[in-house]
């Protein structure tokens, strides 16, 4: 049977996997081609995953293959250009991993190539869709614990490796979700712009040494960012050496009369994540004096970016992981940083195009 919706992934990583699985899971969807410039990962996508045909270049796969979506798996530096190139094509989906890129002028390139070609460009910050947030949400709508007024999320504070833009992105899009995509209004934030403490071996760090970036960026070692949303709600994220001894992925809701915890990411066959034993979400709601433990579906459960994509592409409508909620995250990131460097507020929307840290890890070597 002719597949439906022909699949290419560009980059073929250990993230490219997860995307192969989402595939997978959806009737009608084929993985018929990815690219890689290794021939190590080449030769395995052939052999242990079973995608048909493998190439070395981005152009070369897409000069050969009649593609309905686009998995961008590649580091966030190439995602711009790459963008450009699939969306000259006319390719009607497109997933790009997290973060969208590594600037906001990076950001707006890739909305600007998708409207010029009416591309559905998503980017893949998948852990809004996590069962423990969904809840979360779910409670916070029914007025369980009143009106929020912080959200707390966490990264790197029990067992490091988290930054901004590579772990945190994904948690302050969590923290936009669980407040309905509210507009945030201001940023303050502080960074601390040493090198990060390694341990339990984080990905992402080849050529350390010589590039001092991970996933072909800069990072920091911590950082600590306050968000004013439209409404009255803060958010506050944590990360690195500066981050809370809490699960990475994990965050904290309070509201005027109730609190919601949630654990971080589950324990996965194959991962090097831990069973932490606890619970994936618990809550003090109004009107009960002991914590509650929500039942939650199992995490893999329907739907997910990938299905909700075909749906887009099918019936129309908007994406929960659309562009411009991705940029909008980005917006945020990049404020913290620009707070940082200005040692100020700073109002939204942010002028700033290009990556504030990059100038400031410039302005430290000079010193």
């Amino acid at each position: 049977m002719t597949a439906r919706y022909r699949v290419g992934i560009i980059g073929c990583g250990g993230i490219a996997r997860s995307h192969l699985r989402g595939y997978r899971d959806i009737p009608g969807a084929e993985v018929v081609a990815g690219a890689d410039p290794s021939p190590e990962a080449r030769d395995r996508w052939e052999k242990e995953h079973g995608v048909p045909r493998m190439y070395a270049s981005a152009q070369e796969l897409l000069d050969n293959e009649q593609l309905d979506i686009v998995s961008l798996c590649v580091w966030p530096p190439l995602r711009p250009e790459l963008t450009e190139l699939v969306c000259a094509r006319g390719i009607r989906g497109i997933v790009a991993e997290k973060p969208m890129a590594v600037d906001l002028a990076g950001c707006d390139r890739m909305i600007a190539a998708a409207e010029r070609s009416g591309s559905a460009l998503i980017v893949r910050h998948q852990r809004r869709y996590s069962p423990r947030f969904v809840k979360a949400r779910e409670l916070i709508e029914s007025g369980a614990i009143g009106a929020v007024e912080q959200i707390a999320v966490f990264n790197g504070g029990r067992g490091g490796g988290g930054d901004l833009i590579t772990s945190s992105s994904h948690m302050v899009d969590v923290m936009r979700y669980l407040l309905d995509d509210a507009p945030a209004e201001w940023v303050m934030g502080q960074i601390d712009v040493r090198d990060p403490a390694f341990s339990n071996g984080p990905t992402g760090f080849q050529q350390w040494e010589e590039t001092h970036t991970r996933y072909g960026h800069p990072i920091e070692a911590g950082a600590i960012g306050v968000i004013q949303f439209k409404g009255g709600a803060r958010g506050q994220v944590e990360c690195g050496i500066a981050s809370r001894p809490r699960p990475s992925y994990s965050a904290v809701i309070y509201g005027t009369e109730g609190v919601i915890e949630t654990a971080g990411d589950p324990a996965r066959p194959g991962s090097n994540r831990p069973d932490t034993g606890e619970l994936p979400l618990r809550a003090r709601v109004k009107g009960q004096a002991q914590w509650i433990v929500p039942e939650l579906p199992p995490e893999d459960g329907a739907p997910t970016p990938f299905t909700d994509l075909v749906n887009i592409m099918e019936r129309g409508g908007i994406h929960p992981l659309d562009m411009h909620s991705a940029r909008a995250v980005h917006e945020i990131l990049m404020a913290i940083y620009e707070s940082s460097r200005q040692r100020a507020r700073i109002d939204l929307p942010l002028s700033v195009a290009a990556n504030p840290l990059v100038d400031m890890l410039a302005a430290t070597a000079h010193n």
